[in-house]
């Protein structure tokens, strides 16, 4: 038998290639060659002048409590109830629509960002000059909201929950409370 025809031999064809791959496998590569380490640049002392100004970066953060820094998708705080409930009012005239208009992913934002102005309107109803009883008719309609908004939103993640319009008059009536109180 001569050469190419033994290399067209199927059997011995596959026991070369599996040898040339197992060989090639082995060896592997080479490693890679190391590089020299250089000092970190920030490792100068900072003290030197800006232009005018001089200062300690090392101070800087000293006091920081990141326990306590805001998440990034958080509201700006609100100014007053009234802001608050502006919003609201607002929210829920463009969460109907999504709903009206079934255009649910126009407002899935806006259904979840009512959480927190929820929350933020909470903490203004608490810390205002409204009497116990305002006050309290406050909460309670914050928690109305919460719960009815909470319902319409577990609906759509595909939870047991409720249609907008199930809950909407609840909503109506919880945000008016709210308006009538801030404007007291």
């Amino acid at each position: 038998m001569s050469r190419p025809a033994w290399l067209l031999s199927s059997a011995q064809w596959f026991v070369l290639m599996i040898a040339v791959a197992y060989v090639g496998g082995m060896t592997g590569c080479q490693p890679a060659e190391s590089t020299p380490e250089t000092p970190a640049a920030a490792d100068h002392d900072h003290d030197h002048d800006h232009d005018g100004h001089d200062h300690d970066h090392a101070e800087q953060g000293a006091d920081l409590d990141v326990d306590n820094l805001p998440e990034l998708n958080t509201p700006p705080p609100l100014d007053s109830l009234d802001e608050g409930v502006e919003k609201l009012v607002s929210m829920r005239d463009e969460i109907a629509k999504g709903f009206a208009d079934d255009d649910v992913d126009s407002i899935h934002d806006q259904l979840h960002g009512v959480g927190d102005l929820l929350g933020q309107i909470e903490e203004k109803v608490a810390t205002s000059e409204l009497s116990d009883d305002a006050k309290q008719a406050a909460r309670e309609a914050v928690e109305t909201l919460f719960d009815a908004y909470g319902e319409v939103d577990a609906k759509l993640h595909g939870v047991e929950g409720k249609d907008y319009q199930d809950v909407s008059e609840d909503i109506d009536s919880a945000i008016e409370t709210l308006t009538n109180k801030s404007s007291s």
